[in-house]
């Protein structure tokens, strides 16, 4: 399901969840306290307004706060935002803690409520700083303790408990990054078409329950961004997990990008066909150094195939024998019998004995986006070997 009227709200909720740094002594300024917010999210894409301040540059209270993500005319209120143990470092001044108040609003018969975001170790560059730390924000750690999406009252979705970890900006080393949710709680029930509303049922997933973790680097002197985890776990079903490695995503990219989906959100509903190009423009700045996705089966597959082979009439091994039989065939249109041969093998062993299935893609070299891009429009065939491409199963 898509709500797209959600975006500005989210948009608002996460650029206010950024930035980072240790600590010291002298006060700040309460009005240069709340200038460099105002600063720093500006920069990224957010527009934010309050209607006082409140306390001093010790402790404050932003209220009545109202922020408009770019390319929106919706101002959408926030209510009043706490700053606490705020000192200078130099020229950076830290918040030690910002806390928001819980927040729910409605859009398209659907109702999000959202609770206990908070900051630690928010850094707030100078009023025109456009360094790295102005620009994408830093932080010690950011939480939220609840998200919830509901309709007439049913709950959809609800996400308990992230955390993010974020180390120092340091030109000397990448900023290493980490984060996790405890849990999440999704309703399938809501799927709309009968098939799939009847598939979910009958594996007995009307209801998942999971948790995510993530981890990574970003190097912004040479634009090095590492995910080394990003998993999607669901009980009783199994662990979606993928990883990348590119290239060339520096500062000036992200702030080419920034401004590029402004002015697409400003010329909303028009012609945007110059920014499309200046988007596949930038996106030739990148290179893709690796990347996998994995399955890791937890009776997922095994569920599926009892499903499968009551619907015709069969038994589970019958199904994975013609699964096996019609792979072969169904991937000869590639013309690549290596990968054909590679594929088919990885998936009949992953078949007989599900434990895991993992794609590979390993270039011996950095590949530019655009050369990803031209070889699957023109020579689609050779691309798994430009890729590095690989299929394994249960390693």
């Amino acid at each position: 399901m898509s709500y797209p009227r959600l975006r500005p709200h989210i948009l608002a909720c996460a650029g206010l969840m950024a930035a980072y740094m240790p600590h010291t002594a002298l006060a700040a300024d309460a009005d240069e306290v709340a200038a460099r917010l105002k600063a720093m999210m500006e920069k990224q894409g957010v527009e934010a307004s309050w209607s006082n301040i409140a306390g001093d540059g010790t402790r404050m209270t932003l209220q009545g706060v109202t922020v408009k993500p770019a390319g929106t005319d919706e101002a959408l209120p926030l209510g009043n935002i706490e700053l606490a143990d705020i000192s200078e470092d130099g020229d950076m001044i830290v918040v030690g803690t910002l806390a928001m108040p819980s927040y729910a609003f409605s859009s398209e018969d659907v109702d999000v409520a959202i609770d206990g975001i908070s900051v630690t170790g928010l850094e707030l560059p100078a009023v025109g700083d456009d360094s790295v730390a102005a620009m994408v924000g830093a932080y010690e750690s950011a939480d939220m303790n609840l998200l919830r999406v509901t309709r007439e009252g049913r709950p959809l979705f609800t996400l308990e408990q992230l955390h993010v970890e974020m180390s120092p900006l340091s030109d000397d080393a990448p900023l290493e990054f980490s984060g996790a949710a405890e849990k999440f709680t999704a309703d399938l029930t809501t799927i709309e078409d009968p098939q799939a509303k009847a598939v979910v049922q009958a594996l007995g997933y009307e209801t998942i329950n999971g948790y995510l973790e993530l981890s990574g680097s970003w190097s912004p002197t040479d634009g090095r961004m590492v995910l080394d985890q990003y998993d999607i776990a669901v009980d009783q079903a199994g662990t979606i997990g993928m990883t990348f490695d590119i290239g060339g995503y520096t500062a000036e990219f992200i702030k080419a990008l920034r401004d590029i989906q402004a002015k697409m959100a400003e010329n909303e509903g028009q012609d945007q066909s110059a920014q499309g190009m200046a988007m596949l423009g930038l996106m030739q700045q990148l290179t893709l150094n690796g990347a996998t996705l994995r399955f890791d089966d937890d009776t997922l597959t095994q569920k599926t195939l009892e499903f499968v082979a009551a619907q015709q009439g069969a038994k589970p091994a019958d199904i994975v024998n013609q699964a096996k039989a019609v792979l072969p065939f169904a991937m000869a249109q590639l013309n690549n019998p290596e990968l054909t041969a590679a594929v088919s093998a990885a998936v009949g062993k992953f078949l007989d004995d599900p434990q895991n299935l993992e794609v590979r893609v390993a270039p011996q070299n950095p590949l530019p986006f655009a050369m990803v891009a031209a070889g699957a429009m023109t020579a689609p065939q050779a691309l798994p070997q430009q890729l590095g491409l690989k299929i394994t199963a249960n390693e």
